[in-house]
Parts: C-alpha cells; structure tokens; sequence
C-alpha cells in the first residue's frame, strides 16, 4: 500500500478541513443505526430456524447505511480545496474504539469458522454475522474519519475493513456491495493500480463492459507510471489480458488484438503465453468476426451436450457455414457436421465426402501427414470414418466395397492407419506380394495394432513367403509367429 502518510497530502489536509463549514461533522450521528449488539434479536417468540436468522441478518446488512456521501463530498472538496476549521480527535477517538471492537468480533467469528465442521447453511449464518459486525465497524470507522481524517489508525482500519468487506460480500453473492466497498477504497487507495484491476474483474463479472474497461486503463495507467524496473510485470500481464477480454466484449475487435499482443510479451509462463495465443487464435478463427466466433463456441456446447435432437443442430451448423468468411472456419464448421452425421445421423457415405472435401486440400509432408495439429485431426477423421465402414461392410460381407474405403483410409497418413493397412493384408488372399506389401506398412505402426493382429500379420506373411518358395524368409516369420504373445483374454 505504500506509506499511507503519502496517501493524505497537503491537498487532502486543507481540504478537510473545511468540513464543519459544509455541514458534514454534524451529520455524523445520522450514519451509525441504532441496531442492537446481539445479532438477529426481534420480538417473536420461540428460537429461531438458521434460514430465518438468516434472513434478517441479509435485511440488517442491507438496512446499513452506505458511505456514498461522505466520499462524494471529500472529492468535491478535494477539488475544490477547502479548508476546515478544527478536528474533533475526541469523538474521532471515540468512534474508532467501537470499530475497533466490532470488528475483532467479527473476525474472531472468521477464526471460529475456519475451525468449524458444521452444514453449509449454519456456515452461511456465521459468515453473515461476521459480515454484520464489519459493517457496522465500517460505519464508525467512517465517522472517525470524519472527525479525524489524518489519524494513520483510522486509515489502516477503514482499509483493512473494505478490504474483507469486499471479498466477504463476494464469497456471499453480493456482488454490489463488493464492488461498494473497492469503489470506496479507490478514494483512499487512489494510486493502488490492484485495487482498480480487482473492480475491473467485479465489472467485468456482471458484464458492465464500459467500467470494467475504464477501471483497467486507470490500473494500466497507474502501473506504467512506476519505473520500468520496479513495474509487477506479472500484474501488468493480467492487466491487459483482462482489458482484451473486456474489448472483446465491446466488439473492438483490433484493440482486444493489440493487448493480448502486448500481453503475450510479457508472459510470465509457457501457461500464460498459451492462454493468450487461444485467444489471439479465436479471434482469427473467422478474420475477426467475433460474431461467428461465440456461436461457434455456442454450438460446441451444445454439440458436447447433445441429447438426441441431432437434425436441429446440424441445420445451426449448417446456418453457421453460411456466415463464416474463412477456409479455416468452413473446415471447422464441416468436420462438426460430418461428426454429426456420421455418429448420430446414419449418413456416413455423405460425412465422409464432406471430410473428403476438407482433406483434398490441405498441405502434406511426405509421410503424407499435415503440417499442422488441426489440419491433422481432420485426417485422423477421415482415416477413421473410412475404416470403419469398412469393417461394416466386411461385417455385411460385402468385400469390395470394403476394400474401397480400406483404400481410402490409406490415402493419407491418420492415427491408426496400421489397422488400415493389417486389414488389406488379410482381404489380399493369395495374393502374396499384395500380402507382404502391406504387412510390411502395418509393422511399421506395430503400436496400432494388437499383439494378436500382429501375430495374425506375422502368419500370413510366413504363408505368403512360403508359397513363394522363399523358405529362409519363410523361417524367420514363422519363428516370429510362435514367439509373439498375445493379450490376456
């Protein structure tokens, strides 16, 4: 935080103390309610559920009142540099005694929570308790500032207590009275770049896109201020991940480009850089079309949550294929509903010629692989669906149709292209050269296959040898045969 003397000027002193003439000091009386110590006491009779202590425990917070004044005027002040008469450090004392005891209540509550084992809703009940006294700590802490603005003591405790007020009311769904509590620590704390990019985040959670952005350039700003050498770099890289997510949102589209860019230099991990690089890549998924980019992403959900109204989501798909602008996004949006219409729709003869289209066109090496992982995926999906209906129709005993997809699942390289190739051996017959052919390209993705399929390969290449008359090779896989294990059943 700095040294907290720095915080209250010669501007801030000369401006307090004009704070009788506005009529603020007397008012003070107005800001602590009268609420009875004993937390959640009323007049019906009998005990209570925890639901209903509960309750009203939620109704006294909110009863409390805020401070919204008391900081509006102080920066009315401070603008316009008025003076104050006198400090009242009796009162000012007086009021800072009760925070002071309200508020070890509260967090020797906190204490007694962490070492609690009770249910969820008595826990709740304690946390809103303690939440209680720390506001009502607030309230005479903030009545001490006004009697005494230039006591340290009450500085500390009045930043100390919207600190856990601010993460308190958090954890318990308040999100307004959080972001309350940071707003009023930006009057005191008006330097501290953390405090901004803390409400940035609070903003940014309940979608309020224009202050989440305002607070973050204000916490950017404040960071680069520093030395260069003394800047949290770390801080910084948060700093602008956040502000392109925020300018996301408000579909600035170049800008968002730009902070995760900077953002992606100062990286502090491997972890970090990768965060950035998905979204810089998601962004570009269709040219900066931001707009396909979250159906897309809204599409994906519910593709991974499908639950049998298959059709309807292929013609969103096929809805969104329309608007994409970009090879790369028409490729995505086709793998998905050839996906679809192979696994679900029982249109596999058209999948794998929607697959076929993507495949044709990308760049191989020459072991026939993509250059790329997602270039890659598309051919382990081609390879795949090729193969399997394959096998359907060996199982429909209708081999020639077999053979032809076998051969399409051969035609670029995919991630069990050994079975492709096992499985050519086996329909080749008597066909012997055809036979150690492909057993040779199948043994050079021994990891794809089972050891039962490899000694099946094995066998046949030893048949095939030795109908050739080439007995010594012969030999050698025979051998191999009867020293390869196969699975336990």
């Amino acid at each position: 935080m700095g040294d907290l003397k720095k915080l209250f000027s010669q501007a801030l002193l000369v401006a307090f103390c004009s704070l009788q003439t506005i009529g603020l000091l007397s008012a003070s009386a107005q800001v602590i309610l009268a609420f009875d110590r004993n937390i959640g006491t009323d007049n019906r009779p009998g005990p209570r559920s925890d639901r209903e202590v509960i309750e009203d425990t939620i109704r006294e917070i909110n009863r409390l009142a805020l401070s919204d004044s008391l900081w509006h005027r102080w920066r009315a002040m401070q603008d316009s540099q008025l003076v104050i008469a006198k400090v009242d450090t009796g009162n000012a004392n007086k009021n800072f005694a009760k925070g002071v005891s309200l508020a070890r209540e509260g967090f020797a509550l906190l204490n007694e929570l962490k070492q609690s084992e009770q249910d969820s809703l008595a826990v709740q009940k304690i946390k809103l308790k303690a939440i209680l006294l720390f506001e009502r700590a607030r309230t005479y802490f903030e009545t001490a500032f006004k009697y005494n603005p230039f006591d340290i003591r009450i500085q500390k405790y009045l930043i100390w207590i919207y600190q856990n007020l601010a993460e308190l009311h958090d954890n318990c769904s308040n999100m307004t009275r959080s972001i309350t509590m940071l707003e009023y620590l930006t009057y005191i704390l008006h330097d501290d770049p953390k405090i901004y990019h803390k409400l940035a985040e609070k903003y940014f959670s309940i979608g309020d896109w224009k202050k989440a952005l305002s607070n973050i350039a204000t916490s950017i700003d404040l960071t680069l201020n520093d030395n260069w050498d003394r800047i949290d770099t770390r801080e910084l890289f948060y700093c602008l991940y956040l502000r392109g997510n925020v300018q996301i949102q408000l579909n600035r589209v170049s800008d968002a480009l730009l902070s995760f860019s900077y953002a992606q230099l100062i990286a502090p991990g491997a972890q970090e850089e990768d965060d950035v690089q998905k979204k810089i890549d998601w962004i570009n998924w269709d040219s900066c079309n931001v707009d396909a980019s979250r159906k897309w992403d809204m599409l994906n959900t519910k593709f991974n949550l499908l639950n049998g109204d298959y059709s309807t989501i292929k013609q969103e798909y096929l809805d969104l294929l329309s608007q994409v602008k970009t090879c790369r996004a028409r490729n995505d949006v086709n793998w998905r509903i050839a996906q679809l219409e192979f696994k679900f729709l029982n249109q596999r003869e058209q999948a794998i010629q929607r697959m076929f289209e993507i495949v044709k066109q990308i760049p191989l090496d020459s072991s026939r692989k993509a250059q790329n992982h997602t270039d890659q995926k598309y051919l382990n999906d081609y390879g795949s669906m090729c193969y399997i209906l394959a096998m359907d129709h060996l199982r429909q005993q209708q081999q020639r149709q077999a053979i032809i997809y076998l051969f399409q699942s051969i035609e670029y390289w995919w991630n069990q292209i050994g079975k492709s190739y096992y499985q050519l051996a086996r329909l080749s017959e008597l066909d012997n050269k055809a036979i150690i052919r492909f057993s040779q390209h199948a043994l050079l993705y021994e990891n794809h296959l089972t050891s039962e399929e490899r000694r099946n390969l094995y066998y046949l290449t030893y048949l095939a040898y030795k109908r050739m008359g080439m007995f010594d090779q012969a030999k050698i896989w025979y051998v191999k045969t009867n020293t390869e294990k196969t699975d336990e059943p």
